[in-house]
């Protein structure tokens, strides 16, 4: 075994007793109920000849299935293919004929492939769970391969980066990648077996999978499983459920504040953490002010198995993003060369949770052992990294630099402001120009009044070169299943919207 498969198995054993997981229907499952569930797993995969290097494709809902069938796969050496469990059967035949995947794992509700039906057949199993059982489809004239018990450096996942800012990247991650990613939680959250969490981001993305899955497994924590964020029920479930810590997008701390609800002061929460998108400073404000619950905002992305910084628990700094956990970290110019503090670079990290490749190859990422991240940052005396953007995000206006967050930072106080982003769109004369897409609190066909207060406020704050000069209302943004906002999709159809204009 992997340490990886060893320490998810041993969390099993010396839990036997105990409950470890808990369904959507709120049933608990000791750590000897869900050993059988994965042994019985294991050894289904084994029977249908799935072994080492096979690839299989998982798409489920959040669930205690899903950590025990990924769990079993890499037992066996088996490498897993996590995507959407909303994608189409098109999308997946696509899938299918770059991976040629031994296996494909689907919700319940799926009874067939229909364009997939002369490569696989469905051979479904009995669940020993409450969970609905789910659909497997096992490739036909598949080459059976022997289990092999995996090694540390054997790859464990192929996951798609977001793909907000270009084409997505295929990330492939290997067994010792993902431990120590979730040992850098585990150490930066100070885990142990007496905290727990909710799943509520998708499984399917870096964050639930490492952040929330493995660090509360290989801590010995425990785990409560949820298809899905629900606003009117999250304060009330953490205080009756006693979870001590969850994981959220900045999404999901934005609908949260538009609610009356309030945590109970009965609660046994110890903070909760925000990662996936940026966190406007006005948002955390104001969760200041309403809740009595620390925010603690973090960084990372799925080339870094997750989490690359994260704010200290006892000392976090607002509008920081914390300091680097298990990774080094520079801040480079765009000659590669290292910036001084408080300057405006590229984030170049590596680490033992770092990729040194893609599976497509890309040596442009890369600089001398180092990941070029893309992301904008700058590092402070006290070595806490603050988010700028996406270099390839910025906005650059008769040849200046506007960061887009700023612009929305200071338009986003308005209270008539539910979500908003700002894109750049093309510009004969200055190349490009800023462009603020606004989701309004409340439709309304007159927007004079909100024009009016935008515009007063932009010229009050921010730069000429910053100030928007275009705005768009619209009944929401494009977002990815983590809540960010794809930002090139965006701008790419509010172009399309003003040609057509």
């Amino acid at each position: 075994m992997s340490e990886l498969t060893d320490r998810l198995k041993q969390q099993l054993l010396n839990g036997a007793n105990r409950s470890l997981m808990q369904d959507a229907k709120q049933h608990w499952y000791t750590g000897s109920e869900l050993n059988l569930e994965e042994t019985v797993w294991k050894n289904y995969w084994e029977n249908k000849g799935i072994g080492h290097n096979d690839v299989v494709l998982v798409a489920l809902t959040n669930s205690v299935t899903y950590s025990l069938v990924t769990q079993s796969l890499w037992e066996i050496g088996a490498i897993v293919h996590p995507i959407n469990p909303a994608t189409t059967e098109i999308q997946i035949s696509e899938l299918e004929d770059q991976y040629h995947y031994a296996a494909i794992v689907l919700n319940s509700e799926v009874q067939e492939l229909t364009v997939l039906s002369d490569t696989f057949t469905n051979q479904p199993r009995l669940t020993t769970l409450h969970e609905p059982e789910v659909q497997i489809f096992i490739r036909n004239k598949h080459i059976a391969h022997l289990p092999e018990k995996p090694i540390d450096s054997q790859l464990a996942v192929i996951m798609h980066t977001s793909g907000t800012t270009g084409k997505p990247k295929r990330v492939g991650l290997t067994h010792k990648q993902l431990l120590a990613g979730a040992f850098h939680v585990v150490e930066s959250q100070n885990l142990t077996s007496d905290d727990s969490t909710f799943i509520l981001m998708p499984m399917f993305h870096i964050n639930a999978m490492v952040i929330s899955n493995l660090a509360t497994r290989v801590s010995h924590g425990q785990l409560l499983f949820r298809p899905k964020f629900s606003a009117h029920l999250f304060w009330k479930e953490v205080s009756s459920e006693m979870v001590s810590w969850v994981s959220l997008t900045p999404a999901i701390i934005a609908i949260l504040l538009q609610r009356d609800e309030q945590p109970t002061t009965d609660n046994n929460l110890r903070f909760l953490r925000t990662a996936s998108a940026p966190l406007l400073p006005s948002t955390h404000e104001e969760f200041n002010r309403r809740f009595s619950v620390p925010l603690i905002e973090s960084y990372g992305m799925t080339e870094a198995a997750s989490q690359i910084a994260q704010n200290p628990l006892e000392k976090p700094i607002q509008n920081t993003v914390g300091k680097p956990v298990g990774t080094e970290m520079k801040i480079l110019d765009s000659e590669h060369h290292e910036v001084a503090l408080n300057t405006v670079g590229e984030i170049a990290i590596k680490g033992d949770s770092v990729i040194t490749h893609y599976l497509d190859p890309q040596p442009e990422a890369f600089y001398d052992g180092y990941l070029l991240t893309g992301d904008l940052g700058s590092i402070d005396e006290n070595g806490y990294l603050t988010i700028s953007g996406r270099s390839k995000e910025m906005i650059i206006r008769g040849g200046e630099n506007v960061n887009p967050l700023a612009v929305e930072d200071c338009l986003n106080v308005l209270k008539f402001v539910r979500e908003m982003a700002v894109v750049g769109t093309p510009d004969k004369i200055y190349g490009e120009t800023v462009t603020a897409v606004i989701v309004p609190n409340e439709i309304s066909r007159d927007h004079r009044h909100q024009l009016a207060l935008l515009n007063e406020l932009a010229n009050e704050q921010l730069l000429p070169v910053e100030r928007p000069t275009k705005y768009i209302f619209s009944d929401q943004l494009p977002k990815n299943a983590t809540g960010k906002i794809q930002r090139t999709l965006l701008a790419q159809e509010v172009t399309q919207q003003l040609k057509e204009a």
